[in-house]
């Protein structure tokens, strides 16, 4: 007697844990990963999500609209803007083609460094065209914005002991 109510109670055990696994296998590995903070290949950086990949014309289309709206841009600047950031894209999209083929990856950090002067140039080519294109005060306007939005990428969670190990490489190598 006392055999069988112990085998009776070791099945409903074993059935309640097989009922209690209701995600498929392959989902609980990524999500592990994604726990553990790791990511998957194929998935983004938020729950899974991956960003679409724009054009440089859909890339410099977003851009105006957000700076158009920010800034309270009218129809000359919104045009002068939205040529500007064409052709920042497009130049970006040129710089990250030189940069992805393969064979030439890191020499010592030359290229790195290459990479980002050019990257560098760009931004400040930009910064100065489109200072051009806006009045003071939305220049003002924008530099603000601007460095909340730094202000705000420096306070994630995490950042910080990124920035020390930079700091830590920096001055080893």
């Amino acid at each position: 007697m006392k055999k069988l109510v112990a085998m009776i109670a070791l099945g409903l055990a074993v059935a309640g844990t097989s009922y209690a696994q209701t995600t498929p296998q392959q989902n609980r590995k990524s999500e592990n990963r994604v726990e553990q903070g790791r990511r998957v290949k194929g998935e983004g950086r938020r729950g899974g999500e991956r960003r679409e990949k724009l054009s440089p014309e859909q890339r410099a289309t977003k851009r105006t609209q957000l700076l158009t709206q920010k800034l309270d841009l009218n129809n000359s600047q919104e045009r002068k803007l939205q040529a500007l950031n064409l052709k920042h894209a497009q130049q970006l999209e040129s710089f990250k083609g030189q940069y992805a083929q393969k064979g030439q990856r890191n020499e010592g950090g030359e290229r790195y460094k290459e990479g980002r002067e050019q990257m560098k140039q760009l931004r400040a080519s930009w910064e100065k065209e489109f200072k051009s294109i806006v009045s003071k005060k939305q220049y003002a306007q924008y530099e603000t914005e601007r460095k909340q939005m730094q202000a705000n990428r420096s306070n994630r969670k995490g950042r910080e002991e990124g920035k020390e190990n930079r700091v830590r490489r920096q001055q080893n190598g």
